[in-house]
């Protein structure tokens, strides 16, 4: 038998009442309770459920904004320079952002040589080509 059908109130949070006591039920608590405040018990919990939430995705959003500053800095630092990667980055991120560096450095450097070999091209090309006044 699927279990969501069975028993409602084995399935709840709120007590069966006990017979002969009417709509009112008795928790473990000095006064008596009526029916309307389990539910009322049920919000309750409900709202600290939600608050514990709030404070979960809070230090998640905390985390989230760290590792943001961490790419920031990691993409935005001086060419040459290798990026100082925080610890707490997770380390697939801190393998691909090494892997960055070393990647932007080989850029890097085949741009200067290009460059060298354009200004090699040039000088012979102007050594080579007649003079004609």
């Amino acid at each position: 038998m699927n279990r969501r059908f069975g028993n409602g109130a084995a399935n709840s949070n709120i007590p069966d009442l006990p017979p002969g006591n009417g709509n009112k039920m008795e928790y473990h608590r000095s006064k008596p309770l009526t029916v309307d405040n389990p539910r009322r018990l049920s919000v309750r919990e409900r709202k600290m459920a939600l608050l514990q939430d709030v404070e979960s995705l809070k230090k998640k959003l905390r985390q989230e904004e760290n590792i943001h500053r961490a790419l920031v800095r990691a993409f935005t630092r001086p060419l040459g320079s290798l990026p100082r990667l925080p610890p707490y980055l997770p380390q697939h991120t801190l393998a691909l952002l090494a892997e960055v560096a070393v990647l932007e450095e080989e850029v890097l450097r085949l741009e200067e040589k290009v460059v060298h070999f354009r200004q090699g091209l040039h000088q012979e090309s102007v050594h080579r080509s007649p003079r004609t006044i």
